[in-house]
């Protein structure tokens, strides 16, 4: 191999050996190989060039789903530079929060988020130094960030330098996870660990086996790029040299329309997407044909067995996977579509590279079906959690590390998860931390105690549900508690209904009985998650 060539699988790789092979499609936008390798290189250019960025910066983003991350996540990696999500449904100070806290020199937002993050300006003024480019063309969002430059603008101004090669994208990241204790926790990555992209090069080959994966491949992007597991598991399309399908935001028939017109063969679903696909009329599934979908994977929430047995029956294929993660440890587990029917409430079994232990209260490891706290090691664990090492010793035992749930694992070595150590709700495959919304919450001048937990939604899994105690002689309805927190959260984590009673359970060294409050809403569900 020459000097200058780049390594098998590497995106330099596929834009020299395939330039005219398409690698991005969003609605009318087409990006060959090609095109993607030089305008990620203009943008490369400009961002060391005229934002002054240097090898291990950070660049936060805001956007839907659009080619236009692509363009800058390679453009990042070219540089050595971190790209920090930030979730389209925050609110301006929640995004400005993530901006501070991640110590970011420049913002990437979509036309549409930029008077919400010019906005959270006057209320955090330490992000103003931040320089900022704008994705969209509509032009009014000059009147909030008049010193933004547009991202074509941007490429324009670029150079046409060639980088050495870059690899893929599986450097150093810092992905934001809602926070136990109020504020949310940077999951860190560190790019500066040279066996950190040899790790995960060696279990995405792993993964790539226990997917079964075949090339070529064309992968339907649906869930949000903020995310951790979307663009983990889309990128091991572009490793293969495939196309990934955009889509903007997700429709169920739409999804399926998407299948047919490209001949998709992969994609990632949270159950709640598959819950309206499979909901969809028979005359409108019977209209596509759904018959070149090899990987379906399936994740991030749990996934009924009667959700599950519908999901199955819709694809002519057994294409059905699940996997077990999350954003601190990556891919765990996964359950291959011979194993969907015949191990109900399993996410599979765990991938090689993985270590695991099931520990009991007493902290001794448990035997064989017994229920436990799961702790998982491999090469490619988070550094911890970005300037917080308490975050991250709270979650650490002897180089393993936890993210709160309770497990057990079988005779044939298949991983159940019965329950969360911690409080997060999962909703719609979202996770939801109810610290962050019983913190707003307080501030109500009528509240005097709360609890947030997550109860039983057919559509979504969960739902936010707000139990309240009202101050003595105060009074407020579900409706004044909702108006309030929707001026300081996110609204995917305000409650959908509100139920206000005369105390909250505690045990004698006062700590809330939360289990307590959400037992009665679960005892109907027959499940505990």
């Amino acid at each position: 191999m020459p000097d200058d060539a780049p390594p098998p699988g590497s995106y330099d790789a596929h834009a020299r050996s395939n330039p005219d092979g398409l690698a991005i499609v969003d609605d009318e936008i087409r990006l060959t190989w090609a095109e993607w390798e030089a305008t990620a290189c203009r943008l490369g250019s400009f961002l060391r060039d005229e934002f002054g960025l240097e090898p291990g910066d950070r660049v936060a983003w805001m956007m839907f789903n659009r080619a236009e991350h692509y363009i800058l996540s390679y453009a990042l990696t070219k540089i050595g530079c971190l790209g920090v999500p930030i979730g389209y449904r925050l609110t301006g100070s929640e995004a400005a929060y993530i901006v501070d806290d991640s110590d970011s020199k420049a913002v990437v937002c979509q036309d549409r988020f930029a008077e919400r993050l010019a906005a959270s300006l006057s209320e955090m003024p330490e992000i103003s130094g931040r320089r900022f480019i704008v994705v969209g063309d509509d032009v009014e969002w000059r009147s909030h960030l008049p010193e933004a430059v547009s991202l074509d603008d941007a490429i324009e101004r670029g150079s046409d330098q060639i980088f050495p090669a870059a690899g893929t994208s599986t450097g150093g990241s810092i992905i934001y996870t809602s926070g136990t204790t109020g504020k949310p926790k940077g999951a860190y990555r560190d790019p500066g660990d040279p066996s950190m992209r040899a790790s995960i090069t060696k279990l995405m080959i792993g993964i790539v086996q226990a997917f079964r994966y075949q090339p070529p491949d064309t992968h339907l992007l649906s869930c949000p790029l903020y995310h951790s597991a979307p663009p983990a598991i889309a990128l091991i399309t572009h490793m293969l040299g495939g196309t990934v399908v955009v889509q903007r935001r997700f429709d169920p028939e739409s999804t399926l329309r998407l299948i047919d017109e490209h001949g998709i063969t992969s994609a990632f679903v949270v159950p709640t997407m598959l819950n309206r696909m499979t909901s969809l009329p028979e005359e409108v599934r019977a209209g596509y044909d759904l018959g070149s979908m090899r990987t379906l994977t399936v994740g991030a929430a749990p996934f009924p067995y009667p959700l599950k047995r519908k999901t199955v029956e819709l694809f002519p294929n057994p294409c059905v996977y699940e996997f077990y993660g999350a954003t601190e440890t990556g891919f765990n587990t996964i359950m291959a579509p011979e194993d969907q029917l015949r191990k109900p409430g399993s996410c599979g079994r765990f991938i090689a590279e993985n270590e695991w232990r099931i520990l009991g209260e007493d902290g001794a490891p448990v035997a064989t079906g017994e229920i436990g706290e799961l702790y998982v090691k491999n090469p490619i664990l988070i550094s911890g959690y970005y300037k917080n090492e308490k975050a991250t010793d709270e979650c650490l035992d002897d180089g393993f590390f936890s993210v709160g749930d309770m497990a057990r694992v079988d005779e044939e070595g298949f991983l159940y998860i019965v329950d969360r150590a911690k409080d997060m709700i999962i909703s719609g495959g979202v996770n939801i931390y109810p610290a962050e919304v019983e913190a707003e919450l307080r501030k109500h001048p009528a509240v005097y105690d709360c609890t947030v937990i997550g109860v039983p939604n057919d559509e979504w899994g969960e739902e936010v549900k707000a139990v309240v105690h009202l101050k003595e002689g105060a009074s407020a309805s579900e409706e004044d508690i909702q108006g309030f927190l929707s001026e300081q959260v996110a609204d995917y984590k305000l409650p959908r209904s509100v139920d206000f009673v005369d105390t909250l359970p505690y045990n004698p060294s006062g700590k809330l009985l939360k289990r307590e409050v959400r037992q009665k809403y679960w005892e109907a569900a027959g499940r505990s998650i």
